[in-house]
């Protein structure tokens, strides 16, 4: 029996080579094959139950060995849409069984796939070059969020996308603490402020706050532009809000805790005083420069303080002062050493003094920003509309109090009607610090409207999300793929086409792999073509072995049998 028994063990090595070069074959085969993974040969020593003293013969089998868990190269592909995996997990598709008026019907059995050459059909699918179809969770438009828990097929509609209305500007600029308008000029105190008194309609206070068609140059040349932002109505219909800033109010106030000595109040008082009236012969002393100690008495007509012009004329009479009146008829007086003070107050039963060092002055600036409402506007119809907020900076450049956003209730501009527009600035969003350039410097703007927009293609998110683009330039997610993964996929069942389907050995799929989808993407065959000609090498010479095995053996039995002769 023994050479019988070598001549058949010999048998089973020719068939297990055998295998082992099939093996080769098919991964030689399939080397340029998207997401093909190799098999491996697996020699198994199959012997029979005998003592260890007298082994008896064995036999050799080759089984085959999955390689699934072995990373193809990833490589760039020119189609949106494909998608490969680097690292664990598969997609997971489904089999078209036929096609029903028109449509493809699909069984209800999911089978996985590491190939992602995925293209768009003519039903809206994504369809692989093996012909398996891509399944996903589809998102809700509302949260962004994936819903469901069992994937299904991904459908893309050509459907438009409907238009969205602008609900929401973001908005954030720096205002330079001297805007550079074309009416301010350095040497004029005051110069840079908007003169509600210039304008045939108060845009800063009243009901109305909008400046008039006829008043719209001087508002520009006492501006500065703050930027443009498109908005849309229900209906797709398109305006643009322009934004100008106008500074409206710059007060310097002095400390009166560190009154000095040269300063008094009306009629010689060491105090701040609260007066109800201005009346002749009261006087104000003041030292705004060093050494410089200026009375102003206040003649005949001057009258209450919001008399303003014959306020003004007194205090520009008492010296070598510059004097300007606010939009709330505080009254600054500046000396040309940059030194100031403040009468502060509207209407009469207000007279307020503030006085002191410079070192200790706070300054307080004002802005009111203002849109465009109607570029045409003529005569006393409204041009700029206030939005309204006072954007009130102190020293540090930040908003006291902040303003963290502004409410537009349904304006109209340029005859389009637009629902109601919040503009958030979030915090500190509207800062005012020195800019040499006396712009502002936006850093943020933006809506979250858009009209309606027809699909241009498909591409995949780095979140592995199929996204529509449209033609309005708007991006929606419409489908998360969903990775699966197996505690044993060695054991999955291989199907035509690069699919595999579970079995009892690989187990039940679990949702959420731990690889990345990577679009624009494909992952190549795992085999090594140099890998697999060295194996070949060493299959055909042991195939060659165990043919010696065989024509020995042939050999050795002829000898037995000539020994009868």
């Amino acid at each position: 029996m023994g050479i019988f028994g070598a001549m058949t063990t010999a048998i089973t090595g020719l068939k297990a080579q055998s295998t082992a070069l099939e093996h080769i074959s098919n991964n030689i085969a399939n080397s340029q094959t998207v997401g093909y993974k190799r098999t491996e040969t697996s020699f198994v020593d199959l012997v029979p139950d005998s003592p260890a003293k007298q082994q008896a013969l064995g036999v050799v089998n080759a089984n085959s060995r999955a390689t699934n868990s072995v990373q193809g190269d990833v490589s760039v592909s020119d189609t949106e849409t494909s998608m490969a995996i680097n690292g664990e997990g598969y997609f997971i598709v489904g089999e078209s069984i036929g096609v029903v008026d028109g449509n493809p019907v699909f069984n209800n059995e999911d089978l996985y796939t590491r190939r992602g050459d995925f293209e768009l059909d003519q039903y809206g699918h994504l369809v692989n070059g093996g012909g398996y179809y891509l399944k996903g969770l589809p998102i809700d438009p509302n949260t962004g969020n994936p819903s469901g828990s069992s994937p299904g097929i991904i459908t893309v509609t050509n459907d438009f996308l409907p238009a969205k209305a602008t609900t929401l500007v973001d908005y954030r600029t720096n205002l330079a603490s001297y805007p550079r308008t074309t009416a301010s000029d350095e040497n004029v105190v005051g110069s840079e402020l908007i003169n509600p008194a210039d304008f045939a309609n108060n845009p800063l206070t009243g009901a109305a706050e909008f400046v008039q068609g006829v008043d719209a140059t001087l508002f520009i040349e006492n501006s500065i532009s703050g930027g443009a932002v498109t908005a849309y109505d229900a209906g797709g219909n398109s305006a643009n809000i322009q934004l100008r800033w106008a500074k409206t109010d710059s007060v310097t106030y002095i400390d009166a805790l560190q009154q000095s000595s040269a300063v008094t109040g009306l009629n010689g008082s060491t105090d701040l005083v609260t007066d109800t009236a201005l009346s002749t012969g009261e006087t104000l002393t003041v030292q705004l420069d060093a050494g410089a100690v200026t009375t102003i008495t206040f003649g005949a007509g001057v009258g209450q303080v919001n008399t303003t012009a014959d306020l003004v004329d007194a205090i520009e009479a008492g010296g070598n002062y510059r004097a300007f009146v606010d939009s709330s008829n505080r009254i600054t007086i500046s000396s040309l050493g940059g030194e100031s003070l403040t009468i502060g107050g509207t209407g009469a039963a207000n007279l307020g003094l503030t006085a002191g060092t410079t070192a200790a002055s706070e300054g307080v600036d004002t802005w009111n920003a203002f849109y465009l409402e109607d570029s045409n506007a003529t005569g006393t119809d409204p041009a700029w509309r206030n939005l309204g907020v006072d954007y009130i900076f102190g020293n540090d450049g930040q908003l006291t109090p902040a303003v963290t956003s502004v409410t537009l209730t349904a304006p109209t501009i340029n005859g389009i009607p637009l629902g109601d527009i919040e503009i958030s600035h979030g915090k500190n969003g509207i800062t005012q610090f020195a800019d040499a350039n006396g712009t502002a410097k936006i850093t943020d703007i933006g809506q979250n409207g858009y009209a309606a927009g027809e699909l241009n293609g498909l591409a995949v998110s780095e979140e592995g999300r199929i996204v529509a683009n449209y033609s309005n330039g708007q991006q929606l997610d419409i489908a998360s793929v969903e990775l699966a993964e197996f505690n044993a996929d060695g054991f999955l069942r291989k199907l035509d086409g690069g699919a595999y389907q579970a079995t009892d050995e690989s187990g039940a799929p679990i949702l959420g792999a731990g690889g990345n989808i990577v679009g624009n993407a494909l992952e190549s065959s795992n085999t090594d073509i140099a890998d697999e000609f060295t194996k070949l090498i060493v299959t055909q010479q042991a195939y060659a072995a165990n043919t010696r095995i065989v024509t020995t053996g042939d050999e050795m039995i002829q000898e037995a049998l000539n020994m009868v002769r």
